[in-house]
């Protein structure tokens, strides 16, 4: 995927490096662990097209990478990554998924 850097510049990202997808005042940003990046499209466009791979919607600003969820925090109702300092909220709709694909992985483990 070819994403967007803050000097106008494109880069090449992998699949595999997405934590998540966020819409934050129309703006869709792509976020790694090396950081955040535009890209021009939609929240709907993206999971249409990642759906199938591992990523859900799991809550209106945001898509996420479950292969890349490390827990849980449900006081705060988010998603953590690791190594631990990102984040994606989750509505209290799909708090339910949430944990049912977290212990589906911990029971492969």
């Amino acid at each position: 995927m070819r994403v967007l850097l803050k000097d106008g510049s494109s880069r090449e990202i992998r699949e595999e490096e997405i934590l998540y997808f966020s819409n934050y005042k129309n703006t869709i940003f792509v976020h790694t662990k090396e950081g955040e990046f535009v890209l021009p499209t939609t929240l709907s466009d993206l999971y249409a097209a990642y759906g199938s791979r591992g990523f859900e919607r799991l809550d209106r600003s945001n898509v996420v990478n479950m292969n890349n969820l490390n827990g849980y925090d449900a006081l705060r109702k988010v998603v953590l990554f690791y190594p631990g300092d990102q984040f994606a909220t989750v509505s209290e709709a799909n708090e339910v998924r949430v944990r049912k694909f977290l212990a589906a992985a911990d029971k492969k483990l």
